[in-house]
């Protein structure tokens, strides 16, 4: 797959991106033939980037299930003290479609 803006690379031939650098190679190593053909990529990343990274991380290792709300709505269906109030629920779908159509435009 190319990446704009960068010609002659694919994905699989990019360095790993973190928030480290790549230490850098010094200019003596190697033949005298691959002299300045051999480089080192550097990839910084700013801070809103490691932020967005870290954020990757967390919701990653958060759990898809809230198990104390399941089990919290599961007694309340049990014991029929579980009420949905269908104005709450009706606002809170008119929020979620103008938010999708207001990312999506």
């Amino acid at each position: 797959m190319e990446i704009p803006g960068i010609k002659g690379k694919s994905i699989q031939n990019l360095p790993k991106v973190s928030g480290k650098q790549a230490p850098k190679k010094s200019a003596d190593s190697g033949s005298s033939s691959t002299k300045g053909t051999q480089g080192s990529e550097n990839i910084a990343l700013s801070a809103k980037a490691k932020g967005v990274q870290l954020a990757h991380e967390v919701v990653k290792n958060t759990p898809d299930i809230r198990v104390d709300k399941v089990e919290r709505i599961k007694q309340q269906i049990a014991d029929g003290s579980f009420h949905v109030d269908s104005r709450d629920l009706a606002e809170k779908i008119l929020k979620d479609v103008i938010t999708e159509s207001k990312f999506l435009g």
